[in-house]
């Protein structure tokens, strides 16, 4: 059975539990302690210009995820992208907010890491 990654809102919201010092599943006002951080998660999602109530995606072309693979390693020029399909991966990436452009370099999200469960291999 495989496991459907959580929603870039849900990690967000997670993270800020923990960074808190609380357990993210304890029960709070009867709901998971994670679910009342959900106003900062988005907060953050905002700032990092990821839509909160994204949807998960049903595709990712195979190439996306080498790029995401390479962004948790670190932030790709967008200079060393040439071609069309570099342009059109680098579209796929910010328009899904997988990845965003600071400076003329790409940073991966929240929502990219989520994607396949990507980890800092650091």
């Amino acid at each position: 059975m495989t496991r459907k990654p959580k929603p870039a809102r849900e990690l967000a919201a997670r993270a800020l539990c923990r960074f808190d010092g609380h357990p993210e599943d304890t029960k709070f006002e009867g709901k998971p302690m994670w679910e009342s951080y959900l106003d900062q998660a988005d907060a953050v999602l905002e700032a990092l210009e990821i839509a909160p109530t994204q949807g998960q995606l049903e595709y990712v072309p195979v190439q996306i995820y080498h790029v995401l693979r390479r962004l948790s390693q670190g932030a790709i020029s967008t200079n060393s992208m040439h071609g069309r399909e570099d342009e059109g991966l680098v579209g796929f990436l910010l328009s899904r907010g997988l990845a965003v452009e600071i400076d003329g370099m790409l940073h991966i999200t929240v929502a990219g890491k989520a994607i396949g469960e990507i980890e800092d291999e650091r």
